[in-house]
């Protein structure tokens, strides 16, 4: 007997899976916002990266390190996966009045200790960390971000039917006895 049939390929994606499946391993990446944290932290320090990830300094730094260390503390606590992934309805401008007022007082009280040489440098670290922190709220306002990855995963279920033969060893132990 002679096979001259040729064998179809084997499709190994199942048909009907979600268009995101290919970014499965991405959620970790796009909701994690370090990359945003580490931009506004060389913009305090006025530094530029290049292609290569070489660091270039522009110009005279905000704020001395204890001052950038105090505004990233205070921006943290807003701007880390657990916003981004949260809820959020009316609580973003409560929130943003909150961080705006402490962030504004802690830089107003402590411009000599954090040498803000001007009010324009003042204006500019405000502005960085609260759009920062906005930004970060508004991708979980009403479970942005939430929902969209909800909605681009797969859920994969295995069950094992209980129905099967059991073993004698399996039978004198009890196993399978419900």
């Amino acid at each position: 007997m002679e096979f001259n049939e040729q064998q179809q390929p084997i499709v190994k994606s199942t048909p009907y899976q979600s268009p995101m499946y290919n970014y499965g391993s991405s959620i970790i990446m796009l909701t994690n916002p370090e990359d945003e944290l580490n931009r506004m932290e060389l913009t305090f320090r006025s530094i530029s990266m290049d292609l290569d990830g070489n660091p270039t300094q522009l110009g005279e730094q905000l704020l001395n390190d204890q001052g950038i260390n105090s505004v990233m503390g205070q921006i943290q606590a807003i701007v880390n996966k657990h916003t981004i992934m949260g809820n959020f309805d009316k609580d973003i401008q409560i929130l943003m009045d909150f961080i705006g007022d402490t962030l504004a007082k802690d830089l107003m009280m402590n411009r000599k200790a954090y040498e803000i040489k001007n009010p324009a440098a003042r204006d500019k670290i405000f502005y960085t960390a609260l759009t920062t922190a906005y930004v970060a709220m508004k991708r979980g306002f009403k479970e942005g971000d939430r929902r969209f990855w909800k909605g681009s995963t797969q859920e994969i279920t295995t069950r094992v039917d209980g129905t099967q033969n059991k073993s004698k060893l399996s039978q004198f132990l009890g196993w399978g006895k419900h």
